[in-house]
């Protein structure tokens, strides 16, 4: 469903900065920490269950292991990317 959608450039620069700074595939117990919050392992589990999730992913004894590049590209494809600027939030706030 979500592997049709193009990627914009934003989305391209999200993934690319979280793919210089992680290994090439994550665990799914690791995945809140290593990318900081940005999904929930559950949230993962669920979209598994359903046959939603991301296209490349390992059952390794008990664990769901992701490729890492996959995953982020499911992520930006599912959920979307967008920048904030500095000047928007600050408009926001007032």
């Amino acid at each position: 469903m979500y592997q049709s959608k193009e990627l914009t450039e934003t989305e391209h620069e999200f993934v690319q900065v979280f793919i210089d700074s992680l290994p090439p595939y994550i665990a799914r117990k690791q995945i809140e920490k290593c990318l900081g919050g940005v999904i929930a392992n559950q949230s993962l589990s669920n979209a598994d269950a359903t046959g939603e999730g991301p296209e490349i992913a390992y059952k390794v004894g008990r664990n769901i292991v992701y490729n890492t590049e996959t995953l982020l590209v499911w992520i930006a494809k599912r959920y979307g990317v967008e920048k904030i600027h500095k000047m928007q939030r600050r408009l926001k706030k007032t």
